[in-house]
């Protein structure tokens, strides 16, 4: 392999790197720790980064739930649901893939030279 293979091979980790850097550092367990309570008390079921009403109002209110009152639950009416096929909200999936592909393509390469 020369030094030109092996900048590619160092971009491409960049590149991944880059790609999970927001995964790694959107989680905050010392705010769980410091309430006492679990993650998903603030965080939406799709997990963090997603921020549900008291997560919302915790990140508004200097990280403190004093003085916060949860709204009344409305009693929603049944819809019928006729979805087919996969339905995906958020590109992280995709992005993964993507540079996990890279990846592998890199190592391929590297292998073949």
């Amino acid at each position: 392999m020369n030094k030109k293979h092996i900048n590619h091979i160092i971009l491409l980790l960049v590149i991944m790197f880059l790609l999970y850097t927001p995964y790694m550092t959107s989680a905050r367990p010392e705010y769980a720790v410091k309430e006492s309570k679990t993650c998903s008390v603030c965080h939406a079921s799709d997990g963090p980064p997603q921020l549900n009403d008291i997560g919302v109002y915790y990140a508004l209110h200097n990280h403190s739930l004093a003085g916060y009152v949860p709204p009344p639950k409305a009693t929603p009416t049944p819809t019928p649901q006729m979805e087919i096929g996969v339905h995906m909200n958020t590109w992280d999936v995709g992005l993964r893939v993507m540079a996990t592909i890279l990846i592998i393509l890199a190592v391929v390469y590297a292998i073949r030279l």
